[in-house]
């Protein structure tokens, strides 16, 4: 029979096991989000969007990880003797906040119209708070919470644990004070990692990866937290695979269930349209065209014979080097310019946008055809009304495809004098402008 000293031996070293497959378990956790996004925006960049835009999958993943952090923040809370019940007490508190707000407070479910104050004042028409101060454009009080979030991250998984060890004392005073809880050492990297992410260093949206892997980390560091006050000798891996599978089933529901929804798929499609469209641009500031095609094929999808967008990917094929693909996008846009063209033969823009295509093709014949009969109708029209901006910009355009460079530079910059507000004619003119320019330098 063992002795009572083997028996300690061997359940300090079932501890220790049991402790270690938890800190795998959870590194490993880190490492799979990140090298899952970092495939996903080089090889499978509408996975990538799907994964961090709103009201799908990785949002709704954030959601559920803080729901949990305040689920267990509350059984702690709840636990008088507690060590850091004042900590997981705020804890709980600030974390239904984000809840609420992610959902904006229940907008996101239920669909109601947004309050005046908030239409009026928010980045993004929704019924929350942060969306006061933050949004999806540059603001000063964006900036300045998105570098206090990732300093609070460091402080709290870095600082805070380190300052514990060599018995800094206002660290000491946090915890005796029960406003500091140190996180498991696992989650140290999943923190670090938070912190760079939230400041957006390639601007790819990398804010929602670290908005997901702090979500996960409080809520794993509650859990811990919470099977000590068990009194549990041996910390298993069932409870934190457990509690990942059901977040992770219900952000997969919850996404699905709103996909499935008439009222709020409309939205989501707008949202996601709205997002490939941005992910066009950020590709093509990389100049990663393989990105742009996967953009703009899901954004022809959500929006189809889109004939800009249809030259634009095959503009990008070429690029590839995939020059039959190229080719099958411009008769694409050739056939919808014909199609618009059946039904409004003097549409100005279908013969501009027809004598595009076929210059790509390589067929200058029929784009000196069409390209002349849009300049004649955009002539007619412009000279019956000479103040109206349209006709002149149109006319400048229908100059571009017959070559006459000159004029066409003449009637963008009078499109701009007639309307001088439009940022549409004025991008177009200093556009022009800047090509004439270069072009006799």
């Amino acid at each position: 029979m063992p002795n009572r000293s083997t028996l300690l031996y061997q359940s300090s070293e079932d501890h220790s096991s049991g402790k270690n497959t938890v800190s795998v378990f959870i590194v490993g956790l880190t490492l799979f989000v990140l090298i899952f996004y970092v495939i996903a925006v080089f090889y499978f960049p509408t996975l990538y969007v799907i994964g961090t835009y709103e009201d799908l999958y990785g949002e709704w993943g954030q959601t559920y990880g803080f729901g949990i952090t305040c689920f267990f923040s509350t059984l702690l809370a709840c636990q008088k003797n507690h060590a850091q019940r004042w900590f997981f007490m705020l804890l709980a508190a600030a974390s239904f906040y984000v809840v609420m707000e992610e959902i904006s407070w229940g907008q996101r479910l239920i669909g109601f119209e947004t309050p005046q104050f908030f239409h009026d004042n928010s980045y993004q028409d929704e019924a929350n708070i942060h969306n006061l101060l933050t949004g999806p454009v540059d603001a000063w009080t964006k900036t300045i919470l998105t570098y206090g979030v990732a300093f609070a991250l460091l402080c709290y998984a870095v600082f805070l644990p380190l300052a514990l060890r060599v018995n800094f004392k206002p660290a000491r005073w946090l915890n005796d004070w029960r406003l500091a809880a140190e996180p498991p050492m696992a989650l140290m990297p999943a923190f670090i990692f938070a912190a760079i992410l939230e400041i957006e260093p390639f601007s790819f949206n990398e804010a929602e990866i670290a908005e997901l892997l702090v979500a996960w980390s409080l809520a794993f560091t509650a859990l811990t937290y919470w099977l000590q006050s068990q009194s549990t000798d041996k910390p298993a891996l069932f409870p934190y695979f457990l509690v990942l599978l059901v977040g992770v089933s219900a952000s997969w529901g919850t996404t699905t269930l709103l996909i499935n929804s008439p009222s709020q798929r409309t939205e989501i499609n707008d949202r996601l349209t709205n997002g490939f469209e941005k992910f066009i641009d950020r590709y093509e500031g990389y100049e990663y065209p393989f990105g742009v095609v996967e953009m703009l094929k899901q954004f022809d999808r959500m929006q189809p014979n889109n004939t800009v967008i249809l030259r634009k990917i095959a503009d990008n094929y070429e690029l590839l080097g995939d020059f039959a693909s190229a080719k099958l996008y411009l008769q694409k846009a050739v056939d919808e310019a014909l199609q618009r063209l059946a039904k409004d033969p003097e549409s100005i823009q279908a013969n501009v946008s027809i004598a595009k295509s076929y210059r790509k093709l390589g067929d200058f014949t029929s784009m000196a055809v069409y390209a002349d009969r849009a300049y004649n109708i955009a002539l007619k029209r412009q000279q019956a009304e000479p103040d109206h901006a349209y006709w002149a910009y149109w006319l400048a355009k229908a100059c571009e495809q017959t070559n006459r460079q000159e004029d066409a530079l003449k009637f963008f910059r009078l499109a701009h004098q007639l309307e001088p507000e439009s940022s549409r004619y004025e991008d177009a003119y200093q556009q022009k402008k800047q090509i004439m320019i270069e072009y006799e330098e």
